[in-house]
């Protein structure tokens, strides 16, 4: 028991601070970059996830009384959320306005604070949770549900969990990229691009998840498995869009 409250709480602060560090090995590549940009992605979809829940749950309902199939509610729910939190990132960064050259790269910080704030809380319930089993409470069926798993189902669900995390946070970084250029270059259909990649990406994590429903482990390990493909690509992506550091860079860096 123990050592099951223990993996749960280091999993809690892994999934809260492990996207910092991450983020900041990115960020340290663009020095000119405003980081504030990081605190108003965040605090942008914060905002949009008012309308974005209140529109998603109210169209929900209509399609479950007019017997749409999942499918359809999921694909609803998943295009309201890519317009919603591109969107968001469009405007913050036609409203912070930055210069031309730093377009691109503040659009990754914009969306990687979009990805930072992001299930922050589901970190915060790991450690509370790891925390009640740490004391031997039981009480409530999520607890000894979770006291019942195995160390071997936890620990597997503690990684998958993690890279679920750095896929978020990599994937609203680059898809900001997309979002800078289209602000760059003047071109709304690169926003679409965004917004319709963002919703294809969260409608196959529902139907990986709703699809493979009751396959025991089957469900973890195929978004366990989709989770790394996209933390590659979205990791290479995203350097792709940031200055190629030169060695004459890296000496100035040292000297300072």
């Amino acid at each position: 028991m123990v050592i099951k409250a223990l993996l749960l709480c280091v999993q809690g602060f892994l999934f809260i601070f492990l996207p910092g560090v991450v983020m900041s090995l990115i960020l340290r590549r663009a020095p000119g970059v405003d980081r504030s940009l990081v605190w108003w992605g965040a605090g942008g979809f914060l905002v949009a996830l008012l309308p974005l829940n209140f529109l998603g749950s109210l169209l929900r309902q209509i399609l479950a009384a007019s017997h749409s199939s999942l499918l359809a509610q999921f694909a609803v729910a998943a295009l309201l959320s890519g317009v919603f939190v591109e969107g968001m990132k469009y405007l913050v960064l036609r409203y912070k306005d930055p210069a031309a050259e730093q377009l691109v790269p503040a659009g990754i910080a914009a969306g990687l604070g979009v990805g930072l704030i992001t299930k922050i809380f589901v970190g915060l319930a790991f450690v509370g949770t790891g925390i009640q089993l740490l004391f031997g409470d039981t009480s409530s069926p999520l607890l000894a549900q979770t006291a019942a798993r195995s160390l071997p189902d936890l620990s597997l669900a503690a990684v998958a969990s993690l890279t679920d995390r750095l896929a978020l946070l990599l994937l609203n970084g680059g898809l900001g990229a997309v979002v800078g250029r289209a602000v760059l270059d003047n071109k709304r259909r690169l926003l679409l691009v965004a917004m319709l990649v963002h919703a294809a990406i969260e409608l196959a994590y529902s139907a990986i998840t709703v699809g493979l429903e009751g396959h025991g482990q089957l469900p973890t390990l195929a978004a366990f498995a989709f989770d790394c493909a996209l933390v590659a690509f979205a990791w290479w992506w995203v350097n792709r869009q940031l200055p190629v550091e030169t060695p004459v860079d890296r000496k100035q860096k040292r000297r300072k």
